[in-house]
Formats: structure tokens, C-alpha cells, sequence
């Protein structure tokens, strides 16, 4: 299925990530903003992408946002429901929305986010086949599917332990599910660890997770040594915009035009040059 929509010129995934639901009350919080109304968040979803977003190649929007995209940009919407349902220490998913949820809103293509341990047996083999069948579904539509599993720590699971296991587990779920999807969007696996994720994920492209977890700084960093090992871009959300959250609306635009829109474009030019700069060695 063709990604071509999502790319820039250079066959580069610049994309911007907004399909937060939950998750977005729950950052709005943790700005300090509690109750948060469905208007003000969808308001600030345009903001964002109005500001933000202009020089995403694709973005990535949940349903009732799906007015918000930027002209020229591919839209990519989710398919998983927000949460998961416990098994044995695990997470499994669950589909809220099918491929043709996302052709009736004009959507280029779909991302399901898939909670990940590969050594967890029981809850692995659950996932990859929820996966093998999002691919299906998105396969009779004619769309791509972006995967985007996640690490986490089990119940019970030391900080110690996860954190030893972490990068193995990220190159684990690329090998895993890469049958599954056309594009993997992974998280950061350590520097040591990103040129396993690019071999593991072949014959597929990768690109970039930008979550909670990094601040743009440290994000650009990563998005660096990833692309030089192999990634192919990155799919960005609250590294860049979460900032503007606790801001009123006039603030939140003067706050998105100062650090965000900067940051993303100095993104796209880390991940710009790197490309540039494998195509003229494989050349």
C-alpha cells in the first residue's frame, strides 16, 4: 500500500501526532488545566495544527478532529480504543474503528497502536493477531497501515529489569510485527540500539516515536542518531506541542509560533539531511 502521502519529496516521513484522546485530558492535567471540555480540546487541536503543522508531510488525527488537517498533508487516523484490558501482567488492545471508518473520512491511511512485550507469550501472540487482522482490514480497503507498538512494564516488573530489557524489547516487537503493517513507528531504542531496530524492521522503513517521555531537545538528539542508523523520519506529538497546553488560546498561539513550529521544522531538517546524506553514500 502506497505511504506516498505521508512522505516528503525526499521520501521522508515528517508527521505530526494529534489523535490523542484520553491522553490529552490527561496532559491538559498535568498543565494544570482539570476538566477540560471536548471544544476547548478540539480547538486546540486546530491551533495546534494550524501553527504546528503547516510543514508536516502527513498527520496523524483522531476522527473528530480529522477538519483540522493541514492542506497538503496525509491524514492518518487511528484504529485501537483507548486503553487496554489486563491479561496475566500483559495489555491487550482492542479496535474501535475499521478501515472503512477511515475511508469515509477521507483518511490516507491508518495507525493502530499495539501494546508490545515479546516476552510475554500469552499476551504477544493476542496482539499479533489483532494486527494481522487490522492489516487485513486495511488491505480490502486499499489503505496503508502504520504500526506503533509500545513498551511498558509489566505488573510487578522492576524499574531495574525494564529498563535493561527495554531496547531489546523495541528491536523484538520490529522483527514481530513487521509482517503485519507498511510502516512501523517505534519507540527510541538506546544509541546503541538503533541500527538493530533498522535490521530488524526490513524489509519496512521506520520511523520515530516522539512521546511524553522526551522534550524536543532531547527528541531532535534522538531523531538524529536514529536517522543516521537507518530511520526513515519520525511521527511527533507531545515533544512538540505539549507546552502550549496550560496556555490561554492568544498565549497558546504566540507559545506555538515561537517553540514549536521552530522545532518541527528543525525535525524536518535533521531528518531531511540525514536522507540526503544516505542517498549520497549509497550513491
Amino acid at each position: 500500500m502506497s505511504l506516498a502521502p505521508f512522505q516528503t519529496r525526499e521520501g521522508v516521513y515528517c508527521m505530526l501526532a494529534l489523535d490523542h484522546r484520553a491522553a490529552l485530558v490527561n496532559a491538559f492535567r498535568k498543565a494544570g488545566v482539570e476538566d477540560v471540555s471536548r471544544e476547548r480540546m478540539l480547538e486546540t487541536k486546530a491551533r495546534i495544527m494550524s501553527i504546528a503543522g503547516e510543514n508536516a508531510s502527513g498527520v496523524l488525527l483522531d476522527h473528530a478532529a480529522v477538519s483540522s488537517r493541514p492542506a497538503g498533508a496525509g491524514l492518518l487516523v487511528p484504529l485501537e480504543a483507548q486503553g487496554h484490558e489486563p491479561l496475566a501482567g500483559a495489555r491487550l488492545n482492542a479496535l474501535e474503528h475499521s478501515a472503512g471508518d477511515a475511508v469515509a473520512v477521507g483518511a490516507d491511511g491508518c495507525k493502530l497502536l499495539l501494546w508490545y512485550r515479546a516476552d510475554h507469550p500469552e499476551s504477544a501472540v493476542r496482539q499479533r493477531e489483532l494486527a494481522a487482522r487490522a492489516a487485513e482490514d486495511c488491505r480490502a480497503s486499499g489503505l496503508p497501515l502504520i504500526l506503533e507498538p509500545l513498551v511498558y512494564m509489566l505488573e510487578g516488573e522492576s524499574d531495574e529489569a525494564y529498563v535493561d530489557a527495554f531496547g531489546a524489547l523495541v528491536v523484538a516487537a520490529a522483527e514481530e510485527l513487521r509482517d503485519h503493517c507498511d510502516l512501523l513507528k517505534l519507540q527510541y531504542p538506546g544509541d546503541g540500539a538503533v541500527a538493530l531496530a533498522t535490521e530488524a524492521a526490513a524489509p519496512l522503513d521506520w520511523a520515530l516515536l516522539g512521546g511524553s517521555e522526551v522534550d524536543g531537545e532531547t527528541f531532535a538528539e534522538q531523531l538524529e542518531t536514529a536517522c543516521r542508523a537507518g530511520a526513515k523520519g519520525f511521527i511527533a506529538g507531545r515533544a512538540v506541542w505539549s507546552g502550549c497546553l496550560g496556555l490561554e488560546p492568544a498565549e497558546q498561539e504566540r507559545w506555538l509560533r515561537e517553540e514549536a513550529r521552530p522545532l518541527f521544522e528543525r525535525l524536518v531538517s535533521i531528518a531531511s539531511a540525514e536522507r540526503l546524506q544516505s542517498a549520497t553514500e549509497g550513491g
